[in-house]
């Protein structure tokens, strides 16, 4: 139960005044996320087994839906403070590495498509194409976090090159379209 209740209450910390709300549970989701990559359950019994899945299927799930879907939306729309960038780009990459794309589709489509990504139409089907390449590769490149600071710092002017069809725009779509993070 309290596992249950700390993954449901994890999106709003992700979105938390304080700062050290935020990072704590951006630790938590990571060291959680990437407990289950390890995780073997050959040698339980059929009834430890059936208990852990179900708790296991509860945190896959979370994560997969409103605790990616929040991180995205922090990061490239621009929401995010500065100093939880780069340990929200870490839990994504967790998560994607645990993830296949089916199950985190329609979640970053919902990030991508939430109403405070500023950057067009051309910059979030880069985005799109980058989270699902991620989800299909072993790993996630460095390239990856660099591409969110970009969007993320683009969100953070008010220069009109970094609104849809500004030039900022058009090289990060040229940059990251003919670069996939694979």
């Amino acid at each position: 139960e309290v596992v249950r209740s700390s993954i449901e209450t994890a999106p709003a910390a992700l979105k938390s005044n304080e700062m050290n709300v935020v990072l704590s549970s951006i630790r938590f989701l990571k060291e959680l996320v990437s407990s289950l990559t390890f995780l073997s359950l050959e040698s339980l019994d059929d009834a430890q087994r059936d208990a852990i899945s179900s708790v296991i299927a509860i945190i896959e799930h979370a994560v997969q839906t409103d605790v990616i879907t929040t991180a995205i939306t922090s990061t490239c729309a621009g929401v995010s403070p500065r100093d939880v960038l780069e340990p929200l780009t870490n839990l994504m990459r967790v998560i994607l590495t645990l993830s296949q794309w089916s199950a985190i589709e329609a979640s970053v489509s919902a990030a991508i498509d939430c109403g405070q990504f500023q950057l067009g139409d051309e910059a979030k089907s880069v985005a799109f194409e980058t989270f699902k390449v991620c989800t299909e590769s072993e790993y996630v490149s460095a390239n990856f976090g660099k591409m969110i600071l970009v969007m993320w710092e683009m969100h953070q002017n008010d220069d009109t090159g970094s609104i849809a069809g500004g030039e900022a725009v058009l090289d990060f779509v040229q940059k990251y379209k003919k670069q996939p993070t694979k």
